[in-house]
């Protein structure tokens, strides 16, 4: 893990936009993987990092970015610099990585406008497949923030990951369903780990990230009647292991018969956290974050997006992304979620 700040000393606590009480979240898979590993015409790496740097990140106070590998490659120095003239002059990355390390790093970075008065992170057991490669974990920043009229600042506490990643079709009883719910019980262990050491009782808690578990249901609501997925119609109901995830990150745990007749891990916690999905509760529905679709006027299907997306995935319809946020009762902060 990497932490800096573009000035000396600490400065005083930033103020969010008078009369919002909004601090503005972004979390991105930013797909830049290091050289050599591409899909299509190298996926475009510089002209998005272009596009982000100029479009999208302007627009935002905290950044939780996942994919934004630094090994061989000298984009993640060049958004850390874009960032900072455009204001985010706090950060805290994954920890570099060698050749020597057998391993790439984990490719999280939070960026921020407001001061972090405390970082942290935890790198989860290796995963497997390709997923081997890449030292995936959470980051952990506390956010230094001012409301308006407030007398003294409060914190937000932000974490941001990246988990296990399935290929092709995903059935719940896979052994990389296993490892990334096993990653996610280390997530909940390092919730239970940080915040009692850095969070005062009211303040937010926001986790972020590419989750890679899919949590819509994906069965349709008239089948007599439409034939392809909905986004919106089609996509409130739950997946086992969209429950399943957020069973586990509470510190609920599962049945262990969920995985398989032999699995016998509960992944459990010792204490819990309540969570809430904010992209579910406020839309009615589990948004697609990957491999969505477009239908024409004669019904016809066909990808969205299939510049950066593999053939077999590029009509999934997953969500996979998410921002989960935790402030038990009614916030007395001021910042809204």
């Amino acid at each position: 893990m990497t932490t800096a700040t573009a000035d000396a000393g600490r400065p005083a606590a930033a103020q969010l936009a008078p009369g919002t009480g909004r601090l503005r979240v972004l979390t991105q898979n930013m797909y830049m993987r290091p050289p050599l590993v591409h899909s299509n015409k190298g996926d475009w790496k510089d002209a998005r990092l272009d596009f982000f740097i100029d479009r999208i990140l302007p627009n935002y106070d905290v950044v939780c970015l996942q994919e934004m590998f630094e090994y061989a490659s000298s984009r993640r120095s060049r958004l850390l610099a874009a960032a900072e003239r455009l204001g985010f002059r706090h950060y805290v990355v994954s920890e570099r990585k060698f050749l020597w390390d057998v391993g790439i790093d984990g490719g999280l970075a939070i960026l921020s406008r407001f001061p972090v008065a405390a970082t942290d992170s935890f790198e989860y057991q290796r995963g497997i497949g390709p997923d081997w490669m890449a030292r995936k974990g959470v980051l952990y920043a506390k956010v230094e923030v001012r409301v308006d009229g407030a007398a003294a600042p409060t914190h937000v506490h932000v974490f941001t990951t990246h988990t296990q990643a399935s290929y092709g079709e995903v059935f719940i009883t896979q052994p990389d369903v296993k490892r990334r719910l096993a990653q996610l019980h280390e997530f909940h262990s390092f919730l239970e780990a940080v915040l009692p050491r850095h969070r005062a009782a009211g303040e937010p808690v926001v986790l972020t990230g590419d989750f890679n578990v899919d949590s819509r249901d994906h069965r349709l609501t008239d089948p007599e009647h439409v034939r392809h997925e909905r986004d919106a119609e089609d996509g409130v109901a739950t997946s086992d292991e969209g429950k399943a995830m957020m069973d586990v990150l509470q510190g609920h745990g599962i049945d262990p018969k969920l995985l398989g007749p032999d699995n016998t891990d509960a992944f459990k916690g010792r204490t819990t956290i309540e969570l809430h999905d904010t992209l579910h509760e406020r839309l009615g529905y589990h948004p697609v974050t990957f491999g969505n679709i477009v239908v024409d006027k004669d019904g016809n299907v066909r990808p969205r997006e299939t510049v950066l997306t593999n053939k077999q995935d590029s009509t999934v319809m997953h969500s996979i992304d998410y921002v989960l946020w935790h402030n038990p009762g009614e916030s007395s902060t001021g910042i809204a979620a």
